[in-house]
């Protein structure tokens, strides 16, 4: 803003005000009935869409998939988005870049669109930001609130003759394995996507021992341990992961 566009700023504040009514009781009247409006139609929201009680969780289960609130659905779309073999990088960019971008750009915009035309369509640019912005959220908040659970039945070939990967296909899905990974288009995206797993696998062993304590042969994994299972369900499990993308499609 020039000197000329403050001191015409400043002339038509000056005749505003003269013209204008007091805070109280002209302002103050208006916010009572705005806040008034928006009390009443909590209330209502609150009585004609009342918030779901699921059911009661089982402290013990090991398959249950929790979901975020509402208000971090965004969130929980963004790390769908950047799922990958990375699984840093869904967490690094959904939690820490992209918040942070709309937070900079929501406190940087004021100072570089400067101007002093408040029309909105007057602001064309400072407009499509905001539109953009909002629709950015509301799209990947609906995202999140309707993309299924990290969990699922798996579409993955295992021949009846191969008990042992049939057998740890199952546990697969009973232990809660896809609420972090993917196998073959179904499960999450915390973890390493599996698909390809047996293309890289280092081995039977190291998969069971990797099981047991994911932490021995991969410090700062975030992975649980699995160590409770029997030696036959790790094997089972194991021999299932170690063929995924050569012999089980």
């Amino acid at each position: 803003m020039n000197k000329a566009q403050k001191e015409a700023y400043k002339r038509d504040y000056a005749i505003a005000k003269e013209q204008g009514k007091s805070f109280f009781p002209y302002a103050i009247y208006k916010d009572m009935i705005v806040a008034t409006f928006v009390i009443a139609l909590i209330i209502f929201l609150a009585i004609w869409a009342k918030v779901e009680v699921g059911p009661v969780i089982d402290p013990t289960t090991e398959t249950y998939v929790p979901r975020p609130e509402w208000y971090y659905f965004f969130v929980f779309e963004l790390l769908r988005i950047f799922k990958g073999q990375n699984a840093f990088m869904p967490v690094i960019m959904a939690t820490f870049v992209i918040p942070n971008v709309l937070i900079g750009i929501l406190f940087l915009w004021p100072f570089v669109d400067r101007g002093p035309e408040r029309r909105i369509w007057k602001r064309p640019v400072s407009m499509a930001v905001g539109v953009a912005v909002i629709w950015f959220l509301c799209y990947t908040t609906w995202k999140g609130a309707t993309t299924p659970e990290g969990g699922g039945s798996l579409t993955i070939s295992v021949p009846s003759s191969d008990t042992e990967a049939a057998a740890g296909m199952k546990l697969v899905e009973q232990a809660g394995c896809l609420s972090c990974h993917n196998i073959g288009g179904v499960g999450g995206a915390v973890g390493p996507n599996l698909t390809d797993h047996g293309t890289k696998t280092k081995g039977l062993d190291f998969e069971i021992k990797h099981l047991k304590d994911p932490q021995s042969v991969s410090p700062g994994s975030i992975m649980p341990s699995f160590g409770a299972m029997s030696d036959q369900q790790l094997t089972e499990i194991a021999t299932f992961i170690t063929g995924l993308g050569t012999k089980y499609k």
